[in-house]
């Protein structure tokens, strides 16, 4: 989650405001950069207000990624497992967007772990 957050919030000063409309993006270059910051797999993707003015849920995109544990001292004990993320894309009434992570439970048949790389 710690990976969620730190997109989120590397990723909201470029999306930050787009009331100038030079050279900002469309709610749905923010989702689509979203996923390739995570390097996680697109889950699901729905802009809510196409409009780049838009005020309220702009868009969400959910994204599998992989997290990283240890298991033992040692470097061979890693294990990788899945962290299924939502981003909400926001704006309030007069601002820049809001991007805010939330974990959520990844779809049937992800497995919790995966083989490594």
């Amino acid at each position: 989650m710690e990976r969620a957050e730190q997109v989120a919030h590397e990723t909201e000063p470029w999306a930050t405001d787009s009331h100038s409309l030079k050279g900002w993006k469309s709610n749905q270059s923010v989702l689509d950069r979203l996923v390739a910051e995570t390097g996680g797999e697109l889950l699901t993707a729905s802009v809510h207000v196409p409009d780049e003015r838009g005020v309220g849920l702009l868009g969400t995109v959910e994204v599998m990624m992989v997290g990283h544990a240890s298991d033992g001292w040692l470097a061979d004990d890693e294990v990788s497992y899945q962290v299924c993320v939502r981003f909400d894309v926001r704006r309030e009434t007069s601002g820049p967007r809001e991007i805010t992570p939330a974990p959520i439970d990844c779809p049937p048949g992800v497995p919790a772990t995966r083989a490594p790389q």
